[in-house]
């Protein structure tokens, strides 16, 4: 296209597990016993894929079908009139469609388009669910395309069928609507403002995070990764059905138990080591209410201290000791939420965050585990890049301890 390219926020190579992230995230609850249910209300995966649609169709100026007319005969040898005559068939032309080859662009636009567009339906912003839900403003005016757009009755995957009965291909109908969504965004400027604004805080924690990472493996020659998800009330506001007042105080309730539990581990080294870090983010689940993930980052070494002390306790007082991260999320519902809260595990329920997630200790020089701990922890920080909640409220919903610089050294004057 002739104006510049716009620029994405989200690379491409992690676009498809961050929609996965924010699968996990928004369609699941914990039950009263700690079991996972999925709602299947709304398939927010594909918003990964239609942040692909926005920037592939803006990324070239070319059809993503092509169609074309070609000679075929109507029969085979002779047809039968029914009159007891038989008339012999007649080449005519077809019109047929398919992905446009011509680039690498327009064959993944056109799978993507096929994949997706006729799924949408669910995203309708007068259902329940889709009405709870605002969306980044690229994907914002992609769907509001194409719900006034006749793509929207297109059926199956055949580019080449007619649309409707009519004589126009379904891919007419698709290249068409890719031209309005390509004109409606020039129309807005790119909408370069209001995605300026949109980003700017998930670029911010982006930024942040690969600093504090980093610094960290400067400082320290291995660190120890625990995952928790911590749950401040086993009953909690439904995002989707409760008034937004009781989500609003469930939400408070939750930063008031992140608070009094970031306090509170502070002061226990036996537990959390002298220098406990961490990252965290609130987390929305539309059937499940607000909840935080925890990650904790110990110095391998200092962590492996308490445990050998705590071990040296448990066998002095003949009791068992319980592991580590049970001990953890033992404090959470103890301290913070005074017995009415409860945890789970990232290490024992995969479910929560899937099988690229890592755990346990990660060495300074293993540089694929540190990119590994970097991505993942990043959809925590890309979170709200794609869509948020109408009803959340401002503050914080990612983050981490700032550093405090030492102070400077006072200069002794002489005389």
């Amino acid at each position: 296209m002739n104006s510049p390219k716009p620029t994405r926020i989200i690379e491409p190579q992690i676009l498809s597990r961050l929609g996965q992230h924010l699968e996990r995230s928004l369609n699941f609850r914990v039950d009263q016993d700690g079991g996972e249910i999925t709602s299947e209300s709304l398939d927010i995966g594909l918003l990964a894929r239609l942040d692909s649609i926005v920037w592939l169709s803006l990324e070239t100026s070319l059809a993503p079908f092509v169609i074309r007319e070609v000679m075929r005969d109507e029969g085979v040898g002779a047809e039968y009139t029914g009159d007891g005559q038989f008339s012999a068939s007649l080449p005519a032309l077809f019109k047929v469609a398919s992905p446009n080859t011509w680039s690498p662009v327009t064959v993944k636009l056109a799978a993507f388009l096929l994949q997706i567009l006729h799924a949408l339906w669910p995203f309708d912003p007068s259902g329940l669910a889709a009405k709870q839900l605002l969306f980044a403003p690229h994907l914002r005016l992609l769907l509001e395309v194409f719900f006034d757009h006749p793509v929207k009755q297109c059926h199956g995957k055949n580019v080449g069928h007619s649309f409707r009965n009519t004589e126009r291909l379904q891919a007419d109908v698709y290249n068409d609507f890719v031209v309005q969504f390509r004109q409606a965004m020039l129309a807005r400027k790119l909408l370069r403002r209001e995605r300026h604004n949109w980003d700017f805080g998930s670029r911010e924690n982006i930024a942040n995070l690969n600093v504090y990472l980093d610094d960290l493996f400067a400082r320290h020659p291995s660190l120890t990764v625990l995952h928790l998800r911590l749950f401040h009330a086993r009953e909690r506001a439904n995002l989707i059905t409760a008034p937004v007042e009781d989500q609003h105080r469930d939400l408070k309730a939750l930063r008031a138990s992140r608070t009094l539990f970031f306090d509170r581990m502070r002061r226990k080294p036996a537990l959390f080591t002298d220098d406990p870090r961490h990252i965290w983010a609130i987390l929305p689940s539309l059937d499940g209410g607000y909840d935080l993930h925890l990650t904790l980052l110990f110095d391998t070494a200092a962590l492996q201290k308490v445990l050998d002390d705590k071990k040296v306790e448990a066998e002095q007082a003949g009791t068992i000791w319980e592991d580590h991260a049970d001990q953890a999320g033992a404090y959470w519902v103890k301290v913070a939420t005074s017995g009415r809260g409860s945890y789970l595990r990232g290490d024992r329920c995969l479910w929560l965050y899937g099988p690229d997630w890592v755990h346990g200790e990660v060495r300074a020089d293993d540089f694929a585990r540190r990119e590994k701990l970097k991505e993942t922890l990043g959809y925590l920080a890309l979170r709200r890049a794609l869509v948020r909640l109408k009803n959340e409220p401002p503050g914080e919903y990612f983050g981490m301890p700032e550093r405090k610089e030492r102070a400077p050294r006072r200069s002794l004057k002489r005389g």
